[in-house]
């Protein structure tokens, strides 16, 4: 990992929950004689909760999951492209990496998608932390087991922007100019983004939709109020999304809206 991806990955630590109440409630204690103290107190504790409920989830999910099912008989895609998601490093079970569970329902999709339209797969995914196999390599594996033969492999990508970006590249090269491309519906805004911006036509097929699709603040119930774990995660990565869209637009696109 490079010193500016490391960087990077600090910062986003450090905004994104529960980085950020914990930096505020530090601040809460550095400020124990100063009337300072309540205000960081207040809004470490608020912001904890808030990003620990789904009610807060629903909202943000609402916000990032704007595409529907994709409608293949609309489609005149030319290749499927899909997106890595998570690594498990030294999975003792399988004898060393393998992908996790956000990659899994990636893949799963990929080949149910393959097997209706017989269209070519391109695995998207790089050695973020340096590893000798990179992740379309293990996402190769993985499909093989489903009964898909990946067509490419796109091994050098680090994010988003770079999966979009080596893809591109490699599918205008063979003369490949719309995709159906998988990733979680949740990351598909910023997905789809990047690889327009790479050139390509893009037909959002996203995975691990809210039910019920559209759902919004009118789905929370009473128990969504209560702090969860996987709350504390989704929060996370729709956060996550929201800010990477903004720091892709900023540092890749030139502009800051």
């Amino acid at each position: 990992m490079s010193q500016a991806d490391l960087l990077t990955s600090i910062v986003a630590a450090l905004l994104l929950p529960p980085g950020l109440s914990i930096v505020l409630l530090m601040f809460a204690l550095l400020f124990q004689q100063s009337s300072l103290r309540w205000v960081f107190l207040v809004l470490g504790l608020g912001s904890l909760y808030l990003s620990s409920i789904p009610a807060t989830s629903v909202w943000l999910r609402s916000q990032l999951e704007i595409y529907p099912p994709v409608a293949l008989e609309h489609s005149a895609a030319e290749a499927i492209v899909v997106l890595g998601a998570d690594r498990r490093r030294g999975a003792r079970e399988f004898g060393g990496d393998t992908i996790g569970g956000l990659g899994l329902e990636r893949l799963r999709y990929t080949a149910w998608l393959h097997k209706k339209t017989g269209l070519p797969v391109l695995a998207s995914g790089g050695s973020v932390g340096g590893e000798a196999v990179p992740e379309a390599e293990l996402m190769r594996a993985i499909l093989k087991e489903f009964g898909v033969e990946t067509s490419w492999t796109e091994g050098k990508s680090r994010n988003t922007y770079e999966n979009a970006l080596f893809s591109g590249r490699l599918l205008k090269g063979v003369g490949i100019g719309e995709i159906l491309l998988v990733t979680h519906a949740w990351h598909m805004p910023r997905a789809v983004e990047a690889f327009e911006r790479a050139g390509l036509r893009v037909v959002p097929a996203p995975v691990g939709a809210m039910n019920p699709a559209g759902a919004g603040p009118a789905a929370v119930c009473c128990l969504d109020w209560l702090p969860r774990a996987s709350a504390l995660q989704m929060n996370y990565l729709a956060l996550h999304e929201m800010l990477g869209r903004l720091w892709y637009r900023y540092r890749h696109y030139g502009s800051p809206g």
